[in-house]
């Protein structure tokens, strides 16, 4: 079976769909993990006394921020994330998209020290895998100035599409995209963007949704799913129509 790759957030594991992993593993499909770290980041640099501002949804990152942003996201978020997963069983070995490196990127002008994926290298996903490891990988990439900081969904996406992934699961405190308080099943990626400029979608529903779309694009279809539930992410892998899907076979 292809790999999977599961973007989550920054907090917590316990009780949610990350508990399924050990039996998917235990089913021999190998999986990678993308993680973000915003509201972690944000609370450090409160603390240090930093600004935090955002354009368009993305935070602007100038040279101090992006110092205390690997510190976060590479150091304090990736190391308790691999040493949650590892009390479930799972050995994690935690790295980020510098490392390899992994995730190469052009600066995004308007937003400092940000950049956008412009291409992936899977060589070190894959000797981790081959030693038995599953890769938890931190939103930052390699430029010309050295490290970036990179949306995770969009992080996540870039991924799945460079390993080939059979599908990109987009954990978030939803069951899904939800339209007039019901589940949205699944779009075409297209579709995407129409729920963003109406407005039905918002928040940090908007950069999963593009990631999702650029993900299915790129011939990795993307689910959106609950991850605050257990079982959820093993009944998407079985097959059961759970969250939200986006791929190119959806007819809009």
């Amino acid at each position: 079976m292809k790999p999977v790759v599961v973007k989550v957030g920054g907090g917590s594991l316990k009780g949610g769909a990350l508990e399924d992993l050990p039996g998917i593993l235990g089913s021999g499909t190998e999986i990678a993990l993308v993680h973000g770290g915003g509201p972690q980041l944000t609370r450090m640099l409160d603390a240090l006394g930093l600004p935090t501002c955002f354009h368009e949804g993305l935070r602007v990152t100038d040279g101090e921020t992006l110092e205390v942003a690997e510190m976060v996201f590479a150091g304090s978020v990736n190391k308790v994330l691999a040493r949650e997963l590892y009390a479930m069983g799972v050995p994690a070995a935690g790295i980020s998209g510098t490392d390899g490196p992994t995730l190469i990127v052009e600066p995004v002008p308007e937003l400092g020290r940000v950049g956008e994926i412009k291409r992936v290298e899977t060589d070190l996903v894959e000797a981790l895998w081959a030693g038995g490891f599953v890769p938890v990988v931190a939103p930052l990439g390699l430029g010309l100035e050295g490290a970036y900081n990179v949306n995770a969904d969009a992080a996540a996406a870039a991924l799945a599409v460079g390993l080939e992934a059979w599908r990109l699961f987009l954990l978030t405190d939803v069951d899904g995209l939800l339209k007039d308080g019901a589940l949205v099943g699944s779009l075409a990626p297209d579709e995407c963007e129409e729920y963003v400029a109406s407005g039905l979608a918002a928040g940090g529903m908007v950069p999963k949704l593009r990631a999702a779309a650029e993900a299915a694009r790129g011939g990795v279809s993307a689910t959106i799913i609950n991850g605050n539930r257990e079982g959820a992410l093993a009944a998407a892998i079985a097959g059961e129509e759970v969250g939200t899907l986006i791929s190119e076979g959806v007819v809009a």
